[in-house]
């Protein structure tokens, strides 16, 4: 009775700005600003990076970023790290190459095929492993993720996956994607807006998901499950629905992947590549959108200057034991605590 009489009085801005019920109002335009001029200035990229080898790594760096950025929603949200998400980039992928040579789809259609089998990948796995929490679920994920890539290599799928030697995937004759042609795709530098509009829609959404009212709920699952059971929520429906988000994003960079490339190998399954997608979660922050994107790229550049030596996994060794201990948010995540505490002794001061 006295919630009901609140609620009525209660200002309608005040309703409007209240965090866990309805989207932040006066916060969208906000961001949706900051998406724009991210997005324009994303999109200069090309005319600035004029080098091919250089505009290419960055492109290796975003579909990284993108991987890691549907790894990163599931740790800020439900507080569940996951081994298994290039399964969806995988078998995105595969399923945009098998589409391709097999069906003789055309790209914009098989790219839709490969969205499609990555999206049913994670409805499957996350039906069975979103009530698994903490090590139980990285175990669940990753066994499921390396059960996919012994499947690809197996004699019968030969002729769908090619097996150890992959499979080409070059666009039919006289096809296109949104007007690029099989060698536009496959130049970073062209392909690069494409990409980019996509990353900046996907950090977008997600950071309009986590100012609703399901993204409060996603928190207060991972703060306590059950007392929101006991509550009266249903716990295992938005567990699963945040699951298959964050594997169609993985599924999107598999697809952008597979565009550019036009090869797809069982790599794209392997555990080093589950390894390096978390790394770069760590390395950025998974608390927060920036943190896994600078992760990404941060990866594919340490990966490029270091290879060369031979010892990249040391490198990348030190790096997550220097991260871990004395920037336990990543390095982004540490950042916006350091400047939160610059902020208040200031304000500390003022008074």
């Amino acid at each position: 009775m006295n919630a009901t009489i609140v609620a009525k009085k209660e200002p309608k801005t005040l309703r409007g700005n209240r965090i866990g019920g309805v989207l932040v109002r006066n916060r969208i335009p906000r961001g949706a600003l900051v998406a724009v001029v991210v997005l324009a200035a994303g999109l200069a990229v090309p005319y600035i990076v004029l080098d091919r080898y250089y505009i290419t790594l960055l492109f290796d760096g975003l579909i990284l970023s993108m991987l890691a950025l549907s790894i990163g929603f599931l740790a800020r949200h439900l507080g569940l790290i996951s081994l298994g998400h290039v399964a969806f980039f995988g078998g995105a992928a595969y399923g945009y190459a098998i589409a391709i040579t097999r069906w003789q789809f055309t790209p914009l259609a098989a790219a839709g095929f490969g969205l499609l089998v990555g999206t049913v990948l994670a409805i499957v796995m996350g039906a069975l492993v979103v009530r698994a929490t903490g090590m139980g679920f990285l175990m669940l994920t990753l066994a499921f993720g390396q059960a996919l890539y012994a499947l690809c290599i197996q004699r019968f799928a030969i002729p769908y996956t090619g097996a150890f030697d992959g499979l080409q995937a070059p666009f039919p004759p006289g096809t296109s994607f949104l007007g690029l042609s099989r060698s536009d795709v496959m130049n970073a530098g062209l392909f690069w807006p494409v990409a980019w509009i996509v990353l900046v829609l996907v950090v977008f959404g997600m950071w309009v998901v986590g100012r609703t009212s399901f993204g409060t709920l996603l928190e207060g699952i991972r703060e306590n499950e059950e007392r929101m059971r006991f509550s009266g929520f249903d716990t295992y429906r938005p567990r699963l629905i945040a699951f298959v988000a964050s594997g169609f994003v993985a599924a999107l960079a598999g697809v952008l992947f597979a565009i550019n490339a036009a090869y797809v190998s069982p790599e794209v399954l392997g555990f080093l590549e589950a390894g390096d997608s978390l790394t770069a979660t760590i390395v950025g922050g998974a608390s927060t959108l920036g943190g896994p994107v600078l992760g990404g790229f941060l990866y594919v550049w340490a990966q490029a200057t270091f290879n060369s030596s031979g010892n990249l996994h040391l490198y990348i060794g030190i790096a997550l034991i220097l991260v871990l201990m004395f920037l336990p948010g990543g390095i982004v995540g540490s950042a916006q605590r350091l400047w939160g505490r610059m902020r208040s002794r200031r304000k500390e001061n003022e008074k």
